[in-house]
């Protein structure tokens, strides 16, 4: 420890001048000048020996008890600094004040925070407030105190490790999960393809995993993306159809550390390219993380205009160029509720968008780097991040955690007894520590005459705010889509193409559903053809009235911009309801709710000679009158294409 080597430094002057030392023993004396020659020629291990050898021709030796703190200190042997500096405390020497600043830095380093405490308390009973190094100490006390907190309040971890067809003999680790649960990457250090175990060049390079009947399945390196260098800190997306990760020293590279892509077309990867400015520059990037609905990357970055050492920063991803490059927006630091003078790293946002997973040496913790969570606030406030807690944190370095859609299980690497260097683990994460949890749609959209896949564009809206929380294409392959739902509000899903009518469903999901139960749908696009109707599932009305609720805005707007954008067609707007009541009565309730519809149209630029409505009550329906569920789908608005010029 250097602040220990000060001290040392002082005190070694002071014995080679001829200076007076603890110590009357001839033999300890000679045997510590002999310790000091080898600590200057760096043989550590020689003067640990001639230290012993002076200790024993006398016990009482304080500066020899230091010198050896120093070298187990700067061996890293933090358990024999601890012994050394026990004994020379023991000894009631003048320097007992220094002795228990360091002996205070080492038990905290080694999470014996109670003896920590207590080493700080002496020194500062001991200095003066002018003492250079009283501000660190009284800085530590807090910090001690938080973790004797953080111990005392120990959630349950079982770590469960993942098995030896996810780990192996080498070091496994960084984990990324699809939406599904089902595919994992990872990263794996290892000897290249050809070399022995033996063989002291080690490099990184990322393996695939499926999980099938509660197993996860032999890892299969991903060839495409693996080179001959090192590939690392991955992120899959939540279809498992891209993925960004980390790579060095490149020809194509901006600075030390870039972010790279590589998009799966068919089963394929492709090669991997920069992903380019501004996620890329001429500073250190690295530790990706893709959010589930596409829209940012978040990543680690030391670029000039952050905090201080490394920050996390995120890139909005406006799509893919027509020659598949990446359209990014200017890079955004996630400001002072995240990022401090220290370092923030490993970034994990959530498939529910809003729950940031990092890690910080500085935000309060338990020693080293920490593992935090903070939750996402509106459009551009981060609530102040939260200790995960103890044992997920220690007095260890800890970073890499992430979460799955559910939010139940988190994933991480450790070199834990049991494990074969780093293996991968999963834990149950306590509910206090959970984000949203979050279920998916997955389908096909296709033309309903053709039945040939169709590139459309799909929005998620959340209704009772009015916004969009998520846009995706089903242009990968096949007309494919897979979008998350976090769970505890009700959405509008529409499907759009130019020349199509758009496709409606709601989806309302307060009650909880898994994400092992996801929504399927297969939805085909009508043309825009006389005759062809869409239903509006997303037109809601107050109970056996005719008030348009505000939740129908969202799809009220959208048909809005589908007449505005198709400025030749005429549509006729129909009322449907269930059989529950007179014919009359739901004859005139279903011919005012089409008129409000239309109202709302006229009242939002669309021209009246382009609309009609209709009520038909209930001689129309589409399901059982006998059921709930039928009855549901009766009551309903639609539109009908009645005139294309």
């Amino acid at each position: 420890m250097k602040l220990l080597s000060t001290i040392m430094a002082l005190l070694l002057a002071l014995g080679l001048q001829g200076q007076q030392l603890s110590t009357s023993s001839k033999k300890a004396k000679k045997y510590f000048e002999s310790a000091t020659t080898a600590y200057h020629q760096q043989d550590n291990q020689q003067a640990v020996e001639e230290l012993e050898k002076a200790l024993r021709a006398d016990a009482q030796f304080v500066e020899a008890l230091l010198l050896m703190a120093d070298i187990y200190g700067e061996m890293k042997q933090d358990s024999m600094q601890v012994v050394a500096l026990e004994r020379a405390l023991a000894l009631d020497s003048d320097q007992s004040a220094k002795i228990n600043y360091v002996l205070g830095n080492t038990c905290y380093r080694m999470g014996k925070y109670q003896r920590a405490l207590e080493a700080f308390q002496a020194f500062l009973s001991e200095e003066s407030t002018d003492h250079p190094f009283y501000a660190k100490a009284s800085e530590k006390i807090p910090l001690c105190r938080f973790a004797l907190d953080m111990r005392a309040q120990a959630i349950e971890m079982d770590a469960v490790n993942l098995g030896d067809k996810v780990n192996s003999e080498y070091n496994d680790y960084w984990p990324s999960l699809t939406v599904d649960g089902k595919t994992m990457v990872f990263t794996r250090l290892m000897p290249p393809q050809g070399a022995s175990a033996a063989s002291r060049h080690y490099q990184e390079d990322f393996y695939l995993s499926h999980l099938k009947e509660g197993e996860w399945q032999e890892a299969k390196p991903m060839t495409t993306i693996n080179t001959r260098n090192n590939e690392g800190a991955q992120s899959i997306s939540a279809d498992g159809k891209l993925l960004f990760f980390t790579a060095c020293t490149r020809n194509d590279g901006y600075g030390s550390c870039d972010i790279y892509y590589s998009r799966n077309h068919g089963g394929s990867w492709s090669v991997p390219q920069n992903a380019g400015e501004p996620v890329s520059s001429g500073a250190w990037e690295s530790q990706p993380s893709i959010t589930a609905n596409g829209e940012y990357l978040y990543f680690a970055s030391n670029r000039k205009g952050g905090k201080g050492g490394m920050d996390i920063w995120r890139c909005r991803l406006n799509g893919f160029s027509p020659t598949g490059r990446p359209r990014w927006s200017e890079a955004e630091n996630l400001g002072d509720s995240i990022n401090t003078s220290g370092n923030e790293t490993s970034p994990f946002i959530h498939a529910d968008g809003k729950t940031l997973y990092f890690a910080s040496d500085t935000h309060l913790g338990l020693g080293g780097s920490d593992i935090f969570y903070a939750t996402f606030d509106g459009d551009s406030v981060w609530q102040k991040p939260e200790n995960l807690g103890y044992p997920i944190n220690t007095n260890k370095d800890e970073q890499g955690l992430i979460v799955n859609a559910a939010g139940e299980y988190a994933y991480f690497s450790s070199d834990r007894p049991g494990s074969a260097g780093l293996d991968i683990y999963q834990f149950v994460l306590p509910p206090n520590i959970r984000p949203t949890a979050v279920s998916y749609v997955q389908g096909l959209v296709y033309d309903s005459f053709s039945h040939q896949p169709l590139c459309a564009q799909i929005e998620l809206i959340d209704v009772d705010a009015n916004r969009v929380v998520s846009t995706t294409e089903s242009c990968w392959e096949k007309g494919e889509f897979l979008m998350c739902l976090p769970l505890g509000k009700t959405y509008a899903f529409n499907v759009s193409k130019p020349g199509y009518l758009f496709h409606s469903e709601n989806f309302a999901l307060k009650q909880v559903r898994q994400v092992s139960d996801p929504i399927l749908l297969d939805i085909p696009l009508q043309a825009i053809e006389i005759g062809n109707v869409t239903v509006l599932r997303n037109i809601f009305f107050e109970t056996g009235k005719y008030t348009l609720l505000s939740q129908s805005k969202a799809e009220l707007n959208q048909l809005a911009a589908f007449l505005i954008n198709n400025p030749k067609v005429k549509i006729e707007i129909g009322g449907h309801t269930d059989s529950v009541g007179g014919e009359k009565m739901n004859q005139e309730l279903s011919e005012n709710r089409a008129k409000a519809v239309y109202n709302y149209l006229l009242e939002n630029g669309v021209d009246g000679s382009r609309l009609t409505y209709q009520g038909y009550g209930f001689s129309e329906p589409v399901g059982s009158n006998e059921t709930e569920e039928g009855r549901a789908q009766n009551r309903r608005t639609e539109f009908k294409i009645v005139a294309k010029e």
